[in-house]
C-alpha cells in the first residue's frame, strides 16, 4: 500500500472513511450530551442517507471511496469474539436489554438536555423509535455483511464497551496519513477512546499495518492535523495536547524533516489549560474542538478561516536536536499565515457554528461542503474560481462535525501545474 498525502490542497484520488452510523450511533442517542459529545438528538436512519449521499459525491468526482467498516467486518468473519452472541436473536435481545437500560439511566438527564438546547422532543417517543430503527439496521447490515459479520461488528461496536462507539463515524479523528506514514490517534474522551484500536484493525485488514505510528502520550486526533505547503499545523487545544506533538515529532519529525515538512502547533492555551483538568466538554470547546472547526486550507496561498478563533492561537515550531526538543515561539496564527502570503477567507461566527470551514478539499479547485445554507461563504468561493458541492449533511452535524470530519484522505496526487510547495520564510 502507498498513502500518499504531501499537501491538503492536491488532487484527492482516495479517501478513508468509517461507514454511515449505524446501532452504535442509535444507543448515542440516549447518552448525556456530556457523554455522548453529540449537541442533539438526529434521526439515525436519516443520517445514514446523508452519508450516502455524500459517498455517491465524491465516487461521482472519480476518487475512490474506501470503507473501513467494510474492512473489519471482513476481518471479522474469521475472528471470533469473546463473548459473542450465539445468532442475530441473542443480539438483538442484549442490543434491547441495553436500550432498556440506557433509557432507564439517563431519561431525566435527557429530559434536561432536551431543554437546556431548546429541542421539541420527546424521550419517550425517542426511546420507541430508536427500538424500531435497530430492527431497520440490522436487517440492512445483514444484507450488507452477513449473519456472523453483522453479529461480530455490532457487538464489538455497540456492547463489548462500557459505552457504545458511537461516534466511530466520524472517521478522520482515528488516523491521519502524513506523508508516507499513517499516524494512529489517542483520542481525548471515554466514549471514543476504543475507536483508535478498531480502526487499526481495519488499517491492518486494509495492508497498511507496517506504516502505521502510535501516540503513546498525551491525546492527538485527525482533525487537528493539516499540511499545506511546508509546514504540518497541528491544533492544540480541547482535543490535542502538546505532549503528544511532541511524541509525533519524536516519532516522524525526521521523517517529515526529509520531506520538507515543519510541524507546527497551533495553541489555544486557556483551551489546552482547560481541557487538562475539565471532566467533560464544554459547549465553547465541542465548536472549536479542533483545528478544521475554525481553519481549513482551500490553495497553496489561501486559507478559509474563523477569525476570532484565528487570534486566539499562537504558533509553536517544534523539531529535534540530538534527544532534545528545539521549541521556537513564532508569534498568532493570523500574523504567520500572512507572513507566508497566505490570504486568509474569514467566516463570521454564525458561518463557523454552522461548518463552514469543515469541508472536503477535492483538489483541483473543487469543495465539498456540509451545506447549501452558508450562502456568502460559497459565493465568496465561486468568485474565487472554486466548484462548491453539497453534501446536504442536516442531520449528521448534529454530531458536533461535518464532511472533513467524516474523510480521511489516503492518496492525492500531484499539484497542478504552477502549484508549488510555499518555502518558510
Amino acid at each position: 500500500m502507498n498513502p500518499h498525502i504531501f499537501d491538503e490542497t492536491h488532487p484527492l484520488e482516495e479517501v478513508l472513511v468509517w461507514g454511515e452510523p449505524g446501532i452504535e450511533a442509535l444507543l448515542g442517542q440516549l447518552l448525556p450530551k456530556s457523554k455522548s459529545l453529540f449537541f442533539s438528538y438526529y434521526e439515525v436512519l436519516e443520517a445514514r442517507k446523508e452519508f450516502w449521499n455524500m459517498q455517491r459525491l465524491i465516487e461521482n468526482e472519480g476518487i475512490k471511496f474506501t470503507r473501513a467498516k467494510d474492512a473489519l467486518a471482513r476481518s471479522l468473519e474469521i475472528k471470533e469474539i469473546p463473548n459473542e452472541p450465539k445468532n442475530i436473536l441473542e443480539l438483538e435481545s442484549a442490543l434491547l436489554q441495553r436500550v432498556n437500560e440506557y433509557y432507564e439511566t439517563f431519561r431525566e438527564h435527557k429530559i434536561r438536555d432536551f431543554s437546556h438546547e431548546g429541542i421539541h422532543g420527546d424521550i419517550d417517543e425517542v426511546f420507541q423509535q430508536i427500538q424500531k430503527d435497530m430492527k431497520q439496521v440490522l436487517y440492512e447490515d445483514i444484507e450488507r455483511y452477513g449473519e456472523i459479520s453483522t453479529i461480530r461488528l455490532n457487538y464489538l461496536l455497540s456492547l463489548s464497551h462500557e459505552l457504545p462507539l458511537a461516534n466511530i463515524f466520524y472517521g478522520r479523528d482515528q488516523s491521519q496519513v502524513l506523508a508516507g506514514k499513517v499516524l494512529l490517534s489517542a483520542l481525548k474522551w471515554g466514549i471514543r477512546k476504543s475507536e483508535v484500536g478498531v480502526f487499526r484493525e481495519a488499517l491492518i485488514e486494509l495492508g497498511y499495518g507496517n506504516l502505521l505510528v502510535e501516540i503513546d502520550r498525551g491525546t492527538i486526533e485527525g482533525g487537528d492535523i493539516a499540511i499545506l505547503g511546508s509546514t504540518c499545523y497541528i491544533g492544540v487545544g480541547a482535543r490535542t495536547s502538546m505532549s503528544a506533538v511532541k511524541n509525533l515529532c519524536k516519532k516522524i519529525g525526521v521523517f517529515l524533516e526529509r520531506q520538507g515538512i515543519q510541524i507546527v502547533a497551533v495553541v489555544n492555551k486557556r483551551h489546552a489549560e482547560e481541557a487538562a483538568t475539565f471532566s467533560a466538554p464544554t459547549d465553547e470547546h465541542m465548536r472549536i474542538m479542533h483545528l478544521d472547526m475554525f481553519w481549513i486550507p482551500l490553495a497553496p496561498d489561501l486559507v478559509m478561516a474563523y477569525g476570532h478563533e484565528l487570534d486566539q492561537r499562537e504558533v509553536i515550531r517544534i523539531s529535534r536536536n540530538m534527544e532534545s526538543f528545539v521549541i521556537e515561539e513564532l508569534g498568532g496564527f493570523r500574523e504567520f499565515l500572512e507572513g507566508r502570503g497566505i490570504e486568509i477567507l474569514e467566516v463570521d461566527e454564525h458561518e463557523q457554528r454552522n461548518f463552514a470551514t469543515n469541508l472536503l478539499n477535492l483538489g483541483n479547485r473543487t469543495v465539498i461542503v456540509a451545506l447549501s445554507t452558508n450562502t456568502r461563504v460559497i459565493k465568496e468561493l465561486e468568485k474565487r474560481g472554486f466548484r462548491v458541492l453539497s453534501a446536504e449533511l442536516n442531520k449528521l452535524v448534529n454530531g458536533y462535525g461535518a464532511v472533513h470530519c467524516l474523510t480521511a484522505p489516503i492518496k492525492r496526487g500531484i499539484a497542478q501545474e504552477g502549484t508549488q510547495r510555499q518555502t518558510d520564510q
